[in-house]
């Protein structure tokens, strides 16, 4: 594969860069609850700059304590910040790396509980910014802020950072004065374009007068809020022409704001490098005089090498495959494209960040890599691994990379468990990367991966190993009223199970919305009947809004709080939350997604039989894949 456009260098005025590639600034929540850099997040950085990418862009920093947006936010709003900041560069430097900083302020957007005063706003909009504990900004104030960004432009400096990022995106102050859905202000700051861009071009002149003329300053823009009120794109082409005529040295583009934060970090539905043709008009716009940037799914260098190779971009912005492999970029430029472990884009490790601060799906150590360093253990054990799902699969990966002999036992034909129905509906398709990669990795790891074996007490015992990993997963739900009603498992279906014309899904958690979209996508006519009163609120939030406006789309009837009594052919008798009750009839299939159950036979047999062992994956508690893959990591690597 052809990568001469992303390994070529470039250079942003005075800062010479090795490849394309940025790492995006994505809030970690690594930070100290005063704002400092931790070790914890020096480790999280350094890891990728060792991985080759060109510039890291450190997360969103909060310019002043009143604008910090987080639970555990980073700042530079104080000398004090200085020492931890200087620690920062030093160790990505030392990896070879070039480092940015993103100067952040979060405006409406600061979080009450952290930012130690008033909300800041830049108008009063009902309904959209808070009214308690806020307050707008005046005249003087935002003068004032100008000289903040400065001083927070001159730390960055003296930190020995290479690049400052003014954050003019996705919500935050800058944002909101550019944006006419957030800036009403009817005095010298809101208005005309000339009047919205006035406090962020103060800010650009101050914090360019603070670090000097050969210092990079780039901003990060949303060409597109798709809030209807908010910048478009033909509107935001001046405002790129705007900082490019007033000195700015790149330009960042992204798209999306608070209420639209589904398109700045977007699931699966959304195509990749979705915003490259907006990253080209801006480019265009500017007539190519400065860099420009473009972050959205882009997710692998050859779709990267193109937005390159077509003049849509001179730069490209990743942020969670970088999460995924710190390693893509040294990877892809040795062409071991095969190794790279491949971003889900699930949001389900690095924004719903269920373990406290951000993780990953695929990579259980992003963010603890000093304490899961990639060392062997001084004693190697024989090590049988049962089950080849992701739990099963990433422990025994896990101990063969920590130099023990790992003999993996799996019934199917095939690895990868319940990711064969996971990636069949629409746009699932990096489960089947997953799936690929898992393949890929036991295959070159050393690991003995016996199919076609149902693993028992006895066969294991036979294997005389140190120690055994069970994860033989999990098994659909069949309720017990559903027996002899010819009603399919949702799993059937998404593998290929016969459906007739019209169908009704019993479950509207997000197997059942997921296999309604699947089935409604071939033409078919589906309802959803959910006992709950809601449709998926077990689904990632951003993956979830588009999922349902996608259902609406399709027209899938759905029925909520809605109880299943009886099943009979192509008939569900049902209640209502009022407790009336109606025969639902006509339909050509019923589906049941009523969720899954574990299979933990293997593991009470092993224990009955004085074999200890370790239950990981669905087998313990049926999950999703983040929770899967974390327990078969820390499972093994705890050998």
């Amino acid at each position: 594969m052809n990568t001469d456009s992303i390994f070529s260098p470039i250079t942003i005025n005075s800062l010479a860069i090795k490849n394309r590639l940025v790492m995006s600034s994505m809030v970690t929540q690594y930070a100290a609850g005063n704002g400092e850099v931790t070790d914890q997040m020096l480790n999280y950085y350094a890891d990728r700059a060792r991985g080759g990418v060109g510039l890291i862009m450190v997360e969103a920093t909060y310019v002043e304590r009143q604008g910090n947006s987080y639970r555990l936010g980073l700042g530079i709003d104080s000398d004090a910040m200085l020492p931890g900041l200087t620690r920062l560069t030093r160790a990505v430097h030392a990896c070879g790396g070039k480092i940015g900083i993103q100067l952040q302020h979060g405006g409406r957007t600061a979080n009450p509980q952290t930012n130690g005063g008033p909300v800041k706003l830049v108008s009063y909009i009902p309904g959209i910014t808070p009214y308690e504990g806020a307050r707008v900004l005046t005249c003087d104030e935002i003068h004032a802020l100008a000289d903040v960004y400065a001083g927070a432009a001159l730390r960055a400096r003296e930190a020995g950072f290479d690049l400052i990022e003014l954050h003019g995106a996705h919500g935050y102050l800058l944002n909101q004065f550019l944006s006419p859905f957030t800036n009403r202000r009817q005095d010298e700051y809101g208005g005309s374009e000339e009047n919205r861009l006035r406090f962020p071009l103060e800010v650009l002149k101050a914090c360019r007068n603070a670090v000097g003329a050969d210092f990079p300053v780039t901003v990060r823009l949303s060409v597109d809020e798709f809030n209807g009120t908010g910048l478009a794109l033909e509107q935001s082409l001046p405002i790129a022409r705007a900082f490019a005529d007033n000195g700015i040295d790149a330009l960042n583009i992204s798209v999306g704001a608070c209420e639209t934060n589904r398109y700045t970090i977007p699931p699966s539905c959304l195509p990749e490098g979705f915003n490259a043709d907006r990253a080209a008009a801006v480019r265009r716009a500017v007539d190519a005089r400065v860099p420009v940037a473009v972050a959205g799914r882009i997710h692998d260098v050859a779709l990267a090498e193109a937005i390159l190779a077509e003049g849509k971009a001179d730069l490209i912005v990743m942020g969670r495959p970088l999460i995924a492999d710190p390693c893509l970029p040294v990877k892809s430029r040795a062409g071991n494209i095969a190794a790279v472990t491949p971003c889900l884009s699930c949001n389900e490790g690095c924004v719903s960040a269920p373990f406290g601060n951000v993780t990953c799906a695929v990579n259980p150590r992003a963010g603890q890599e000093a304490r899961f360093p990639h060392v062997k253990t001084e004693t190697p054990k024989h090590v049988v691994v049962a089950g080849g799902g992701p739990a099963g699969l990433q422990a025994a990966l896990t101990a063969a990379e920590r130099g023990h002999r790992v003999t993996l036992l799996e019934r199917g034909s095939s690895l990868g468990g319940l990711l064969h129905a996971a990636c069949r509906p629409p746009h699932k398709q990096p489960y089947e990367r997953l799936r690929l990669w898992f393949e890929h990795a036991v295959a070159h790891s050393g690991i003995d991966a016996r199919m076609g074996v149902e693993a028992s007490a006895e066969n294991i015992r036979e294997l005389r190993p140190d120690a055994v990993i069970v994860a033989t997963g999990s098994e659909p739900v069949i309720p017990a009223f559903c027996k002899g009603s010819g009603a399919l498992a949702a799993q059937d279906v998404l593998m290929g199970a016969e459906c007739g014309k019209r169908t009704l899904i019993l479950g509207g958690g997000l197997v059942g919305c997921e296999t309604a979209e699947f089935l409604a996508e071939q033409g078919r006519e589906v309802v959803i009947l959910e006992l709950r009163d809601a449709l998926a609120p077990d689904m990632e939030t951003r993956t979830r809004i588009f999922m349902l406006d996608r259902l609406r789309q399709l027209g899938v009837e759905t029925l909520l709080n809605t109880e299943v009594l009886a099943l009979s052919h192509g008939c569900a008798r049902v209640r209502d939350k009022l407790r009336g009750e109606r025969d639902l009839e006509g339909f050509d299939t019923l589906i049941m997604a009523f969720g899954y159950r574990s299979r933990s036979l293997l593991f009470r047999q092993l224990a009955a039989a004085s074999l200890p062992a370790a239950a990981v994956g669905d087998c313990v508690r049926p999950g999703k894949v983040i929770t899967a893959v974390r327990q078969g990591f820390l499972a093994a690597y705890s050998l």
